[in-house]
């Protein structure tokens, strides 16, 4: 259980005490057999704490109650969905904190401050409808993923936490399929920072899971760089698989993956997945000048409608939060110097903006890192993920699922 200042489920207490009072269940009968102290039901029927998923099931089993109502509001069949928001999350804080950014004359525009934007988030959305973009997309290797996944889901309680989720149009595919491999008893989280995507997202697997078997679907609305402060979300009270999915490059995105490791997913649980969607490096020959001859986003193989989509998305907030814009140049660099994982690089957009009034700034809007799959799969290990398996799509694209074996 958690501090009411943390999270809210909105009703959750007054549905408790209503269905225990039409039903003459005195609470300390109810917290007797769901295992918990008088205090602690008195502490959710006041609005005090909020319970975990967990505990929810516990009481909603003790009452006699379906535990998607207590939780949402809505009778499980319906696959009802919920919106939690973790301590900590104040969009506008991170406006104001972008608008700092911008009054300054160079910086990092950081990928947060492009999907809490509902412009970002529609810039991103379209690239998703980008007939290149979107083949490439539909080429992720769901099936023999699943094939995997299925054998250690199956028989064990797990959950699929999706970090970054976007549109959740890729997680809802994954969930489809292990439904239809005969998988039951997992649960669905969608985590983004992005109000308008994290909706759409919503919707499409409430659409997916009305139609399937019934899973419990949460979405949160926060930073999953910041998991440690609302790891209590995903903490059950019996033990459960969890399995962590970051597609879309979001790993790439990353400054410090390391450190992501480190204190992100450093509360992970011997046993649990990480499922991670990476760009592959173009060679192993980290030569500059070989790297720009072969790597596609040096060497102009993407689309004019690619291209100018990312840009577009990339420079989203600063088009819509920096007045007196004259002209906006995107270019690309070569970064060998920052990545902490041996073996890769990383492609880097910078944009130069002149104002009205002559005054020039240049921001760095974009990082995407290339991996070389067996100096990652090292990394990974020395901080306890061991690789188990990859799968590879498009022509420089893999997927790489690692099992967490050793607690630091």
């Amino acid at each position: 259980m958690v501090n009411k200042k943390r999270l809210r489920c909105h009703g959750l207490p007054e549905r408790l005490v209503a269905f225990r009072r039409t039903h003459r269940i005195p609470a300390s009968r109810l917290a007797r057999i769901a295992g918990m102290s008088p205090q602690a039901v008195s502490q959710i029927e006041l609005g005090k704490v909020t319970p975990g998923v967990d505990t929810v099931e516990r009481i909603a089993n003790a009452a006699g109650m379906d535990a998607a109502f207590l939780a949402y509001g809505a009778p499980s069949h319906t696959a009802a969905a919920t919106v939690l928001i973790p301590p900590g999350f104040n969009p506008l804080a991170l406006v104001a904190d972008l608008n700092a950014l911008l009054s300054g004359s160079t910086g990092v525009v950081d990928d947060v401050y492009k999907y809490l934007d509902p412009a970002g988030a529609f810039e991103w959305a379209a690239m998703l409808k980008q007939s290149e973009f979107s083949a490439l997309v539909a080429s992720v290797p769901l099936a023999d993923l699943v094939q995997t996944l299925a054998a250690d889901m199956k028989g064990h309680p797990s959950d699929i936490i999706a970090l970054g989720c976007g549109t959740g149009d890729t997680e809802v595919r994954l969930v489809s399929r292990l439904l239809g491999k005969r998988v039951s008893d997992f649960r669905l989280v969608l985590l983004d920072i992005s109000n308008v995507l994290l909706v759409i997202a919503v919707q499409h697997a409430t659409e997916c899971l009305k139609r399937s078997h019934s899973v419990p679907c949460v979405a949160v609305l926060g930073d999953f760089r910041r998991l440690t402060d609302y790891n209590h979300l995903f903490a059950p009270d019996s033990p459960r698989r969890r399995v962590f999915t970051m597609f879309g490059y979001t790993f790439a995105n990353l400054d410090n993956e390391v450190q992501f490791l480190r204190r992100s997913l450093s509360w992970a649980s011997e046993g649990d997945l990480l499922l991670l969607d990476l760009p592959e490096v173009a060679t192993t020959n980290l030569e500059p000048t070989e790297i720009r001859r072969k790597d596609p986003g040096f060497a102009q193989r993407r689309g004019e409608d690619w291209v100018s989509g990312i840009y577009s998305f990339l420079t989203v907030p600063i088009r819509r939060n920096l007045l007196g814009i004259e002209t906006c140049k995107v270019y690309t660099e070569l970064d060998l110097t920052s990545c902490v994982v041996p073996g890769s690089y990383a492609v880097v957009n910078r944009v130069t903006i002149r104002l009205k009034g002559g005054e020039e700034k240049r921001f760095s809007v974009g990082y995407s890192k290339r991996y070389d799959r067996e100096k990652l799969a090292a990394t990974m290990s020395d901080e306890g993920w061991v690789l188990r398996e990859t799968f590879s799509y498009g022509t420089s694209f893999f997927l790489a699922l690692f099992e967490r074996k050793r607690v630091r």
